[in-house]
């Protein structure tokens, strides 16, 4: 005979579908925090000041010199994301709901992982989005200032190429390169009363997560990508560009990156120069060459932007 099905029992598997997703929720270890500024929401948009046109500390000459920071700004909007699952109540009756756990762990672990897919699709799509100095985020020629203050030569943190992208960021300021906005929660819902549309109509029984949140960019100053090869001398170049970026005052920003993002076809050489003495061979060579950047860059693997 089909399984009855009370009130006991829809409530027994929803505490255990609950608990599945809750624990994987929890438990996921997350990447995007590395390098990305977690900030919380508190209506439809926020507004960000930009903080790369403040001027460093000065000596205190005269009056006071006020820097207003809303002046310039950037707004990130937020957005609705959802996952669900069902069952068919058939699947209750005849004792086979016990792939739920499992696909609420799913759910569960993919709601903890959401925030580095919409982050890693951001930085992936950084060298065609424009952003509030009006390149593009990753870009060939971001206005910049030279030592007196004045407009100076452009300045780029991309470099355009045909291999896969890698990033390095500035991740110990507490400024981040990027934005992860979060508004309402990720949480798990369930419509299993058999009076429930779906359920009288459909005969499923259904959970679903959703939250609420979007992504986006900070300062453009503390990332840079490059789809050219991961070699000695492009992340050395890559260093330097970022290092001669200066304040609207013509003070060195101070920007020192520590943190190189690979997709896992470049981790290995990614940690083979954060951690070894000298340069793979490459090309024929049969000298080594120390290798000048080991420990500088941690490397971090991130399978999302492959």
């Amino acid at each position: 005979m089909p399984i009855q099905i009370t009130a006991p029992l829809l409530g027994s598997i929803n505490n255990a579908v609950n608990l599945a997703f809750n624990t994987q929720l929890f438990a996921t270890p997350s990447l995007y925090s590395r390098f990305t500024l977690d900030t919380t929401s508190t209506g439809a948009a926020e507004v960000y000041p930009r903080l790369d046109m403040i001027q460093g500390i000065r000596e205190w000459v005269g009056d006071r010199m006020v820097q207003s920071v809303s002046e310039l700004s950037f707004t990130i909007a937020n957005k609705d994301f959802e996952q669900t699952i069902g069952i068919k109540r058939t699947d209750v009756e005849d004792d086979r709901y016990g792939i739920l756990s499992v696909l609420a762990q799913e759910m569960g672990q993919n709601a903890a992982r959401f925030p580095d897919l919409l982050i890693a699709k951001l930085m992936l799509a950084g060298h065609t989005t424009p952003t509030y100095d009006g390149q593009n985020f990753f870009d060939t020629a971001h206005p910049t200032f030279d030592s007196s203050g004045n407009a100076g030569p452009t300045v780029a943190n991309y470099v355009t190429g045909s291999g896969a992208a890698w990033f390095l960021f500035d991740t110990k300021r507490v400024v981040k390169p990027l934005i992860y906005q979060k508004r309402k929660p990720f949480v798990l819902l369930p419509k299993f009363n058999p009076t429930d549309p779906q359920v009288f109509w459909n005969k499923e029984f259904e959970w679903g997560t959703d939250g609420r949140g979007n992504a986006g960019f900070g300062m453009w100053q503390l990332g840079y990508m490059s789809n050219a090869a991961l070699t000695h001398d492009n992340l050395i170049a890559a260093r330097t560009a970022m290092a001669a970026i200066r304040r609207p005052d013509g003070t060195p920003m101070g920007i020192m990156p520590d943190l190189l993002v690979t997709p896992p076809t470049l981790f290995p050489a990614a940690k083979a120069f954060y951690l070894n003495d000298f340069q793979p061979l490459a090309g024929g060579a049969t000298t080594l060459l120390p290798n000048q950047v080991k420990g500088m860059f941690e490397p971090l693997e991130n399978p999302w932007i492959g």
